[in-house]
């Protein structure tokens, strides 16, 4: 580079314009070196995204349909029908009990019925699998409200089996019996409705809400 201080005039050698390309291109590769970072991050966070997406709807799913199962398995549970198949598996498995022979005759009725509904919670054990396995991801992509959902769903199995035992003694006053129905059999009362029928509808109305549009939204997407 030349300096002509009497005219401030400045001149640049074959060596200068070397320097300038060399700084130009520096920047460019300083450029380009940014850009694939920045495009690779944003690839990155788009899988990421998708691959967050595709759980969601897994679990949606998943969810869902442990809900609809376990709202079907209480409801074969609680059904107020006992079906004479269902007693003589049930009186099939009594008799084989060293204390059966002991049992008077009303009572053996009571305790027939009482096995039945048991012969039907044990039918429906991975139902209640199902929902107990969903519960940490329930959690963790859709919130606790999603969870206690769920969690309230499938204690009604042991309230059902609660129900059972304290059914099958004599002497309960009236209120308690007539609750001890409600959680057993799905059936109501002519002056109000069933609670835990209004309990199982309310958790999955809940879920349903939570995770339906999930679906719909995410599962839609391109």
């Amino acid at each position: 580079m030349v300096f002509n201080y009497e005219g401030m005039r400045m001149s640049f050698g074959p060596a200068d314009i070397g320097a300038v390309l060399q700084g130009v291109g520096s920047l460019a590769s300083a450029a380009a070196i940014f850009g694939a970072a920045w495009l690779a991050s944003n690839t990155f966070d788009g899988w990421r995204r998708q691959k967050l997406s595709e759980r969601r709807i897994e679990q949606a799913e998943r969810i869902l349909t442990a809900a609809y199962k376990a709202r079907r398995a209480l409801g074969y549970v609680r059904s107020p029908l006992m079906e004479a198949h269902e007693l003589n598996a049930a009186e099939a498995h009594l008799e084989k009990q060293d204390f059966w022979a002991t049992v008077d005759a009303n009572r053996k009725q009571k305790l027939v019925s009482t096995q039945g509904y048991y012969n039907r919670l044990n039918a429906v054990l991975d139902e209640r699998r199902a929902v107990e396995e969903c519960l940490p991801m329930a959690r963790a992509l859709f919130g606790e409200k999603v969870e206690q959902a769920l969690e309230l769903l499938n204690r009604q199995f042991r309230m059902v089996q609660i129900a059972i035992d304290s059914n099958s003694w004599e002497g309960n006053d009236r209120e308690f019996s007539r609750s001890i129905r409600e959680d057993l059999t799905s059936s109501s009362g002519s002056d109000r409705p069933n609670k835990m029928n209004v309990l199982i509808d309310e958790q999955v109305k809940l879920i349903e809400d939570a995770l339906v549009p999930v679906l719909r939204l995410e599962g839609g997407r391109g």
